[in-house]
């Protein structure tokens, strides 16, 4: 991805040049999602947020949430600190942890049981009369890839809990996961109905819309979408959105070089198992699609 950051003195001239894809911020970048959704401003996107995707597995709805301090320090030195994009607390001393990922990780499952470890332990209570009734921990993941599940279904949001291996339909809720995978949600506007399937594309497009579709308004996008307003970024903020994105651009440009060199690597080992079958050189060179020169050098 192109960023251009406009270098004019005046407010007019930046205004108008800090949206270099749109209006509105991409809401998948750590920085603008924690804008939107951590604000104490319009802290109802936030308690929305938790009961659109956590409502099958809520006793009852949250009313109202604190919001925490993202650090969970580790239980000693040699102990893993982590740093949340969002973690909060309703009324009933519930404990919830939200997360936008980007990057593809291998273990992101465990990673997100890991998290919720740390929150529970972290509300353990010194003394002997404690008998570790802690609170419940729901794990909300937005997901800008798909995680390797044991089956392969088309459900944009999957839920793991823990239940009775004999009886699955006994539940015990007292840890809960939600992974919202973006990028198998696939509807137009137009299809969007519900809020769930709105907000969905909303996390997905808001970056590519010029102007505000009307399908778009009402009480909680007109939050939303005032603060995800790029031209409303003060410096420090628009400074820590771009970081952020030319940090992403990066890491794919990195991984794209990488996978390009091992598909090369691939195709030269292949060369020169075919050279050394005896096959000719120009053969092995539009098998591989390599360049002559370079497999000649290979013999």
């Amino acid at each position: 991805m192109r960023l251009v950051v406009a270098m004019s003195k005046t407010k007019t001239t930046r205004k108008n040049k800090l949206a270099p894809k749109g209006r509105y911020a991409d809401l998948t970048n750590n920085f603008a999602f924690q804008k939107v959704f951590a604000s104490e401003e319009e802290k109802s996107l936030l308690v929305t947020t938790l009961n659109i995707f956590l409502e099958k597995k809520l006793a009852y709805p949250i009313k109202d949430v604190v919001i925490k301090n993202p650090y969970i320090q580790g239980e000693t030195k040699y102990s893993r600190n982590s740093v949340l994009d969002i973690r909060c607390e309703d009324t009933g001393g519930n404990k919830f942890i939200v997360e936008m990922q980007v990057n593809s990780q291998k273990h992101f499952i465990k990673r997100s049981i890991f998290y919720s470890s740390m929150s529970i332990a972290s509300s353990g209570k010194k003394g002997e009369d404690w008998d570790f009734d802690f609170p419940n921990v729901y794990s909300l993941n937005f997901l800008d890839f798909e995680p390797k599940f044991a089956d392969k279904r088309d459900d944009v949001v999957r839920y793991l809990s823990l239940h009775d291996d004999d009886y699955p339909e006994i539940r015990y809720d007292y840890t809960g996961f939600a992974f919202v995978m973006l990028p198998k949600f696939n509807k137009s506007l137009e299809e969007c109905v519900s809020l769930h399937d709105k907000l969905l594309f909303t996390l997905r497009n808001a970056h590519k819309l010029k102007s505000r579709p009307k399908q778009l308004r009402g009480k909680f996008f007109d939050g939303l979408f005032k603060l995800a307003r790029i031209s409303k970024f003060t410096k420090m903020e628009f400074s820590q959105y771009t970081s952020r994105m030319m940090a992403r651009a990066d890491r794919k440009a990195q991984l794209e070089y990488a996978r390009e060199e091992g598909i090369t690597q691939g195709l030269i080992e292949a060369a020169k198992s075919m050279l050394k079958e005896g096959l000719d050189f120009a053969l092995v060179a539009r098998i591989t699609k390599l360049p002559k020169k370079q497999v000649m050098a290979l013999r």
